[in-house]
């Protein structure tokens, strides 16, 4: 047992930008490229300020499948996801359940239960673990 077992690295950020150099809204830039409606070369991607429909995260270790790629987005504006779409809280369920936290994990601050997803019914992706003893949620 190695320690990428009992940790869970993560590597995210909020949503994708593009590659290009923008400038401000109506000026051309030196040397910007035309923006296109197809995803045609490396450049090209999220084409235009945020790429807001599909992001990356990078996840090893902790029981994560090694090599998966979960998810596609189209290679066409809007650039939406088009295979096994995931929302945020599917995203923090699954980090919880590699380090073992229950989705009805709450603290009651002030009287109130607070959650670590909502209302204690977080689901994770049970996809993204290669180890079976992990699918269970």
């Amino acid at each position: 047992s190695g320690h990428l077992d009992r940790t869970l690295i993560i590597l995210a950020s909020e949503f994708s930008r593009d590659a290009i150099m923008e400038g401000r809204p109506g000026e051309q830039v030196k040397d910007q490229v035309d923006q296109p409606d197809i995803i045609e070369d490396e450049k090209f991607y999220g084409m235009h300020r945020h790429f807001t429909d599909g992001s990356s995260i990078l996840m090893w270790g902790g029981g994560v499948e090694k090599g998966l790629v979960y998810g596609k987005t189209a290679d066409e504006r809007p650039c939406s996801s088009i295979e096994n779409p995931v929302v945020i809280d599917q995203v923090h369920q699954s980090i919880y359940h590699a380090l073992g936290i229950h989705p009805e994990t709450n603290y009651t601050i002030e009287g109130r239960p607070f959650y670590t997803t909502p209302d204690g019914h977080g689901k994770p992706i049970v996809d993204l673990f290669g180890n079976p003893m992990s699918r269970t949620a």
